[in-house]
Parts: structure tokens; C-alpha cells; sequence
């Protein structure tokens, strides 16, 4: 018997011939009491004679019984005396017939299993063949075969069920158990070893299993199997574990009584608790996923800047407080509509088709906008949308609103003031110089003269007070090079070079060693610059002197000095540079100081006065080093 198809050609094609003449009878072949049984087993039972020749046709079917019958729907007269390859065909017999002729050649039963192509369908069959002969020659076989075809199905069924299971608890991280509660045994799936981390074959007692979880979760894991082994209480549950290896995870925990009534889970009346059984999950990974989430929503609640989540289409679904605030829209009102609502009308429709040209093509999109709160007051933003992505797919927008307003205005009020400063100012204080300049040349008392040239300083100072502010925000509007480096010898020498030729009676000092260098740009010679002019500009004494010098404070920080030895800074603005801030009673004559002071702080460093070891102040800047020298 084989899986090929049979042969059909001598059914129901008329009486199936005699058996051979050398064949004995069919009601002889068996004592009385193997007949019984011949004919009432329920496997099927066929004898077959075996030609001494041993050829390919050797074999013939002498006997079948009823269940063969049954079980194949081939009748007696059908099959008898017919060969395997008469019966099934050239292949599927020549099969069959290989099976025979491994038993008559082995001389002892052999067993295999076989399916067979029947007209109910495929069925699956275990068969034993048993050799029987005279003087060591087989005559005879007897074959017994059982039908297994539901088993093995069962089997496949099984084995598909575990494989899917297995698969299952792999991708879900989770495993099932059963703990035996009269024998006490426990078994854990595949999946449950996966968990924690055992070896396949790995079988654990219930005190084993305990071990795995935290030390301060174990008695509650206990309480919780002893309640439902007792009362039937399921529980579920997460708690702390570790894996064989030591790794801490978060493992959730089911449990539930199985009854000797019915063998479901809980305890069906008087029933007693056979087992129970569960499954342990790994949420490690959901629970880190879920606390994130929590601390990330926190953020966003509490965030400064307005916050705004729409969908695919531009429909608001979510917006934080501070949007709230910035546009009086509260979140129900928001909610469902589009963030057209702050629309101010300020902007041409091509700015939107361009902010949705950028971000439907998965691009961040940042400009500033001028919205109009619900009140309908006009603000300024400044804003970012960009995409949010699933698998490729854009399926949100989130956009992060800074409100601009006040710095706007700041903007314009010091684009006026500058204006004013560089422009009005200057050319004001032109006039009056070149007055105050005529005056002096017509007078001729002398003290009417001395007022004149009074009036030519303040103007010229106040002109260069003009200018120096100017140059201020000049050099504040540009962004600093985080990679810029300067040579603190060489700034220094540069610097006291140009002083040299301005004041040429001065004693200007340059003390550095050829490899300091600090964080910094260009912008540091204007620092400089303004030190040193404060030095030698406001000198009382002759010659003037002003002392340069760099070192390695650490490997972390350089410090540069200007030290002069003149009447000092007025402590006043001295108190005002140190606090960072002026007021009425604190503040400066000037901008240089606070000029130098803004530098440096620029490059992460810091200012610091102090007064020089005779007479006169040294004014300190702290620079931090390039990071690869540090």
C-alpha cells in the first residue's frame, strides 16, 4: 500500500477469476479459533502467497477479512489472487511488492507506515508484515494493518498547534504554565523559557519559578498562587522578574483554577482544584513605552511653547496649554477644527500652498507668522510643522509655536534706536561740533573759548559713544562658529600693536606662551581693544602701561589679562559689570565694559575685575579651551 493511486481496471468488470490451482482452499487456511479472530478484529488482516520463483509478480492477495473490507472498499473476490500491481497499478505495486519482498528477505516481521489512495479519500495506515514457511522457505505472508489516518491527523494538528503557539508566544512575548496541584509538578511552554531566559529543556519546580521574580515581589507571587489554589481566585498581575542571565523585566502574571468537574478554569461548585494554569507576558518594553509616553505628555502639557497636532488633513486633534493660552482658544474649542482659526490674514494664500507644498512632501517647514488670537489681537509666532510618519506614511502634523511678539517689537524699537544712535545722533552732534568749533576760533576770551572746546569733547564722545553701540549690535547679529579658535598670544600681540601706533608713549606689555589658545572668534580682539583703550585712555600717570597676559589656567580654561596701573574703575560700574545688571546707584559712564563682558560671555566664558597688586585694576577674561586640547 502506497499513496499513488490504485487500479481500477478489474473492478466490477466481472467475476474475479478462481484461485491458482496450486493454491489451497480459503476455508482451510486457519485453526477454528484464528478464524474467529480473522474475522472479527477490527485492523485489517490479508494473506499472501509468495511464489517460490521470486519474480516481480511473486506475490498474490490469498485472503482479506471483513474489516480490510471495510476499511479499504476492495471485497474479497476483488483482490484474491491478484497481484499488488493487478490490484494498485504498475507503480503503486511495484511498491507494495518491494515492501513483501523486504520481509521474505529479512526473514522476520518488519513494520511501516503507508497511505493509501482510497475511493473515500487518503487514509493512513501502520502495517506489520509477518513472513511464514517450511524448511526456512517463506510460503506466506500475513500482513496486519490499522487504520491511523485520524491519529496522525491529530498529530499534524498537534504538532501545527504548537508550532503556532510557539510562534504566537514568541512574537506576543508571552508563555503559558500548568502546575499539577496534587503532584505538585509544573510545566512551562517554549515561551515561558524564552522569557526567562532557560534552556529548552529547562523543567522548574513551583520554588524555582518564585526565584525568577524581584526578591520583593516573591511573597505576593506566592499569597496569589496559594489563594487560587485554595479558593480558586484567579489573578493577574505585574511585577518585577529576572531571566536566568540577571536581566530585570516587567512581567505580567495570569492565573485561574481548573476544576475536576469539568476541567475549565475556576472551581465549579464542590469541585476540587486539580491544577492550575496561566501565562507570564513580557511588558517590559510596553511599560518603559507607556512611562515615556506619560513623562513625554507631561512635557508637552507643560511645555512653553504652544503645541498643535492635527491629522493627515489639517484637522486639529490635539493642542497643549500654552496653545491655549497664546491663541484663547481653550482645547474643546480647538479640537476638530483646523488651525485656520488663528488665521490673521496678514499672509498671501501662496505662503500656505508653500507650507503645504513642504510638509506634504515630508519636509519641516519654519517661518514666522503673524496669527490673530480669538480675541482678535494680532501676535507673532515663530513657527515649525512637521510630519509625522508611520511606516513611510504621513499620518499627523505637529507644530511648535514660539510667540515673538515682544522680540518683534524689541526688534523695531532697536532698529529706531539704532537708527538714531548712527544716523540722527551723529549728524546732530556734527552741527554742534562744527558750531562749538566756530566759536572757538572767533572768541577771544579765554574762558569763553574753554567752553567751546568742552562743547567739541562731548560732542566728539558722544559721537563715539553713538558709534560704539552701533558696533555693538553689529556684532551680536551674526551666530557664533562653535569651532572657532584663536591663538591667545598672537590676538594679544595684534592687539597691542595697533595701541602702539595710537599711543606711542606708553609702555604696552605682551607676557603669553606660544600655545594658548581659547574658544573664540574675531570678536575677542574687540573685547580687547576695549580694555585696553579703558587702560590708556584713562591713565593719570606717566607713561601710560597697560600689561597683556595669557595662560593655562586648566586644561579646561585659559585666562587673559589686561592689568594698567591708572586710578582704577569707578566702583559704581565696577559693582554694575560684576552684577550683570545697572540701576540708579550702580552703573556705568559707558559701553566698552559691558561691550567686552557680552564677548565673552558669547564664547562661554566670563569677565572679572579685580584690583592690580600696587595701584590700578586687571580686568580677567576666562575662556574655555578647544575640546581637543582640553
Amino acid at each position: 500500500m502506497t499513496s499513488h493511486d490504485r487500479r481500477k481496471g478489474n473492478r466490477g468488470g466481472g467475476p474475479a477469476p478462481d484461485p491458482p490451482p496450486s493454491s489451497p482452499g480459503a476455508a482451510a487456511d486457519l485453526p477454528e479459533e484464528y478464524e474467529t479472530i480473522f474475522e472479527t478484529v477490527d485492523d485489517a488482516v490479508f494473506l499472501v502467497n509468495v511464489d517460490a520463483d521470486g519474480g516481480t509478480d511473486a506475490f498474490r492477495y490469498r485472503r482479506v477479512n471483513p474489516a480490510y473490507e471495510s476499511l479499504t472498499d476492495l471485497s474479497a473476490p476483488e483482490i484474491r489472487g491478484e497481484t499488488p500491481r493487478e490490484v494498485f497499478g504498475g507503480a503503486v505495486g511495484s511498491d507494495i511488492a518491494a515492501a513483501y519482498r523486504r520481509c521474505v528477505r529479512a526473514g522476520e516481521t518488519i513494520e511501516y507506515e503507508e497511505t493509501i489512495a482510497l475511493p473515500g479519500g487518503d487514509r493512513t495506515f501502520e502495517t506489520k508484515l509477518t513472513p511464514v514457511g517450511d524448511d526456512g522457505a517463506v510460503t506466506r505472508i500475513v500482513g496486519v494493518s490499522r487504520d491511523v489516518t485520524e491519529r496522525k491527523e491529530r498529530e499534524r494538528e498537534l504538532a501545527r498547534n504548537r508550532d503556532l503557539r510557539s510562534k504566537t508566544e514568541r512574537l506576543a512575548e508571552v508563555g503559558g504554565w500548568e502546575l499539577d496541584c496534587r503532584t505538585a509538578d509544573l510545566r512551562w511552554t517554549d515561551g515561558t523559557r524564552a522569557i526567562f531566559g532557560v534552556d529548552d529543556d529547562y523543567e522548574p519546580t513551583l520554588p524555582d519559578a518564585v526565584e525568577f521574580y524581584h526578591p520583593d515581589d516573591r511573597p505576593r507571587i506566592r499569597r496569589l498562587v496559594d489563594r487560587c489554589r485554595e479558593s480558586g481566585t484567579p489573578y493577574d498581575v505585574v511585577l518585577r522578574g529576572r531571566t536566568a542571565g540577571g536581566d530585570e523585566r516587567r512581567l505580567r502574571s495570569f492565573g485561574e483554577a481548573v476544576s475536576a468537574d469539568d476541567g475549565s478554569g475556576g472551581v465549579n461548585g464542590d469541585g476540587e482544584t486539580v491544577a492550575l494554569r496561566g501565562a507570564v507576558m513580557d511588558v517590559t518594553e510596553r511599560k518603559e513605552r507607556e512611562r515615556e509616553l506619560r513623562v513625554f505628555k507631561k512635557a508637552v502639557e507643560q511645555a512653553g511653547h504652544g503645541i498643535v497636532i492635527t491629522d493627515w488633513e489639517g484637522t486639529i486633534t490635539y493642542v497643549n496649554p500654552a496653545y491655549e493660552a497664546d491663541t484663547g482658544y481653550d482645547r474643546e474649542e480647538a479640537v476638530g477644527r483646523t488651525p485656520a482659526i488663528v488665521k490673521s490674514g496678514k499672509h498671501a494664500p501662496e505662503f500656505y500652498e508653500e507650507l503645504w507644498e513642504t510638509i506634504l512632501d515630508g519636509e519641516t517647514w519654519e517661518a514666522e507668522i503673524v496669527n490673530r488670537r480669538k480675541s482678535g489681537e494680532l501676535y507673532h509666532v515663530d513657527q515649525t510643522i512637521a510630519p509625522i510618519t508611520d511606516d513611510g506614511e504621513i499620518t499627523h502634523f505637529v507644530g511648535i509655536e514660539s510667540e515673538t511678539t515682544d522680540r518683534h517689537l524689541s526688534e523695531q524699537r532697536l532698529d529706531v534706536l539704532n537708527r538714531v544712535l548712527r544716523h540722527n545722533l551723529r549728524n546732530a552732534m556734527t552741527v554742534v561740533r562744527g558750531h562749538a568749533s566756530t566759536l572757538r576760533c572767533e572768541l577771544d576770551e579765554g574762558d569763553l573759548r574753554s567752553h567751546a572746546t568742552t562743547i567739541e569733547e562731548w560732542a566728539d564722545d558722544l559721537t563715539a559713544t553713538g558709534e560704539k553701540v552701533a558696533t555693538a549690535r553689529s556684532l551680536f547679529e551674526r551666530e557664533r562658529d562653535p569651532d572657532a579658535v584663536r591663538d591667545a598670544r598672537e590676538t594679544l600681540s595684534t592687539v597691542a600693536g595697533e595701541f602702539a601706533d595710537r599711543y606711542p608713549d606708553a609702555e604696552i606689555a605682551v607676557e603669553a606662551p606660544e600655545s594658548v589658545r581659547a574658544k573664540a572668534d574675531d570678536r575677542l580682539a574687540v573685547a580687547l581693544r576695549e580694555l585696553v583703550e579703558n587702560a590708556l585712555a584713562h591713565h593719570d600717570r606717566a607713561p601710560p602701561t597697560a600689561t597683556l597676559t595669557a595662560s593655562a589656567r586648566s586644561s579646561d580654561w585659559v585666562d587673559i589679562t589686561v592689568a594698567d596701573t591708572g586710578p582704577g574703575i569707578p566702583e559704581s560700574e565696577r559693582a554694575a559689570i560684576e552684577a550683570g545688571e545697572e540701576t540708579q546707584v550702580t552703573h556705568g559712564t559707558g559701553v566698552g565694559l559691558w561691550l567686552a563682558r557680552w564677548i565673552v560671555a558669547g564664547f562661554g566664558g566670563e569677565l572679572s575685575i579685580e584690583d592690580n597688586h600696587s595701584r590700578g585694576t586687571v580686568v580677567r577674561l576666562r575662556l574655555p579651551t578647544p575640546t581637543d586640547e582640553a
